[in-house]
């Protein structure tokens, strides 16, 4: 169950890098999808000292991948992927530093 949580998350992630990137705009219900795992995950890994390896390159490379796509778009989309990059690295930040 918790290496297929990750799974789902590290999918996820991927898809909606990939929908930024690809400039098909920003997805408010897969963001909070993320969102939700990631909660998910902090429940998981409460009692662990580890965090998996996979799940930690994603941590490494989410705030950069996002922001750096974020000047492809208008002012206001702009704006709202540098808000959800900030939301998902804090929860990232929550799983890390417990």
């Amino acid at each position: 169950m918790n290496d297929q949580l990750i799974e789902t998350f590290i999918e996820k992630w991927l898809e909606f890098d990939l929908q930024l990137r690809e400039k098909r705009g920003f997805d408010d219900v897969m963001h909070q999808e993320l969102m939700g795992l990631l909660k998910q995950i902090k429940g998981m890994l409460d009692n662990q000292n580890t965090i998996p390896k996979n799940l930690a390159e994603i941590f490494l490379d989410m705030w950069g991948a996002m922001t750096s796509s974020a000047d492809l778009y208008d002012s206001e989309t702009r704006d709202e992927i540098y808000q959800a990059a900030d939301h998902l690295t804090d929860c990232a930040r929550d799983i890390c530093v417990r």
